[in-house]
């Protein structure tokens, strides 16, 4: 398997240098209730009718409040439906054999804010040392999802990023995002996948599929965010130690969060 650096795509990027990174320990499983969560939220995050998604939104916000501290650490995750899959239009082969991480962090700013980072500001300046291109097509309104006047919006992306060791990954994927109102304010969920199989410039890995869910959580002021990326690769002639791999998972995620959080100060 190989690894994600994830910050609204499902690119696979920066953790590929985990193949260079052994002795590691595996995060541990996530339990049965978080993973579940994170799979019904994707598979629901499309509905015509939020009541599934806010009861989904606020059960994972009571879960993270008694969690919080082991959350941040990060998980294993691996369960998503051929349901869930197929209803974004990848093939379901894919559902078996998926392995990925789970996390969460905290960041300065209330939901609106981070959304309009998210949904607005140019990824390249935000992570000006992943990205060499990151073209958005927007399907709907970003303005109008941003200001809270439409519950949706997604877009189509097209996006090359260029890593050590002279790798280049290439990707086209497709991003939703929707607001959900909830008991303490409103709660944005963003849901994506590869549209086709990421174009990788080192032939010992492929990746046919991935998919990626946040969730932004009003919290005090601030928002309480998990992310979580499930991954289908196929490696070649180079082991990749899965722990390790895993492990730079979760620290991408962690260390994308923390350049957001500084974007949005």
């Amino acid at each position: 398997m190989a690894a994600a650096n994830v910050f609204q795509t499902p690119a696979l990027y920066t953790a590929f240098l985990a193949i260079f990174t052994v002795g590691c320990a595996a995060p541990p499983d996530a339990p049965d209730k978080l993973e579940e969560l994170a799979a019904f939220l994707f598979d629901h995050a499309d509905d015509d009718d939020p009541a599934s998604l806010k009861v989904g939104v606020e059960n994972l916000d009571a879960w993270l409040s008694n969690n919080m501290e082991d959350a941040r650490e990060g998980y294993t995750v691996s369960r998503l439906s051929s349901d869930a899959i197929a209803a974004v239009g990848v093939d379901t082969a894919h559902a078996d054999g998926l392995v990925g991480a789970a996390v969460a962090t905290t960041l300065p700013k209330g939901t609106q804010k981070v959304t309009r980072a998210l949904v607005s500001a140019d990824p390249t300046k935000v992570y000006p040392d992943t990205y060499t291109t990151y073209d958005r097509d927007w399907i709907d309104d970003p303005d109008c999802f941003i200001d809270r006047d439409c519950a949706a919006a997604s877009m189509r992306a097209h996006t090359v990023s260029a890593y050590p060791m002279g790798l280049e990954v290439t990707s086209d994927f497709k991003a939703q995002y929707r607001w959900v109102e909830t008991e303490k304010g409103m709660a944005m969920i963003q849901r994506t996948w590869l549209r086709r199989p990421a174009e990788v410039s080192k032939d010992w890995v492929a990746v046919p599929a991935q998919f990626f869910l946040s969730v932004n959580l009003p919290h005090n002021g601030s928002t309480r965010r998990l992310q979580t990326t499930w991954i289908a690769a196929e490696m070649s002639d180079t082991p990749v130690p899965e722990a390790a791999a895993l492990s730079m998972v979760i620290d991408s995620m962690v260390t994308g969060d923390e350049e957001l959080a500084e974007w949005i100060r």
